[in-house]
């Protein structure tokens, strides 16, 4: 009975390792996705994409050029779409400030006033840096995943 116990302990704790190992590993790989996407912008977006529908419908070479040539012009029309509403969208945020200031007591009104003004700052500096730049192309990692094919 003793030993039936201890197996069962170890058994135990090796699930509990299993199950601990796979939320690390699942929050690891998200969280470096989310990294991709948040701080490489537009580009990183359009590249996931890209290497997600030439993994997932496996394109060939010339699909691929067509498919990538598919999302820049997709991107440039998000951008172009995006600049057209920001005015309106600055209005409803300005127009739901004024409502939250309404229930706030003087103390959260000038935190929250403070917290407004460095958020639309951010805002508006994001706005004019996507108005001006020019979008980063999809890139192609072709040439990366061929280079690891033949390192394996």
């Amino acid at each position: 009975m003793k030993r039936f116990r201890g197996c069962l302990m170890v058994g135990f704790i090796f699930a509990c390792g299993l199950l601990v190992g796979g939320f690390l590993g699942a929050a690891i790989g998200w969280t470096g996705f989310f990294n991709k996407v948040a701080r490489g912008g537009p580009g990183a977006v359009a590249g996931i994409v890209l290497d997600r529908a030439a993994h997932d419908l496996k394109l060939r070479p010339e699909q691929r050029i067509r498919v990538k040539a598919i999302i820049t012009e997709t991107g440039d029309e998000l951008r172009a779409a995006t600049a057209e509403n920001a005015p309106k969208i600055g209005e409803v945020f300005g127009r739901n400030a004024d409502r939250i200031r309404a229930e706030l007591t003087p103390e959260q009104r000038r935190k929250f006033d403070t917290f407004a003004a460095q958020a639309r700052r951010r805002w508006l500096a994001a706005n004019e840096a996507r108005r001006t730049a020019t979008p980063a192309p999809a890139p192609d990692r072709t040439e990366e995943r061929e280079t690891t094919k033949e390192a394996k």
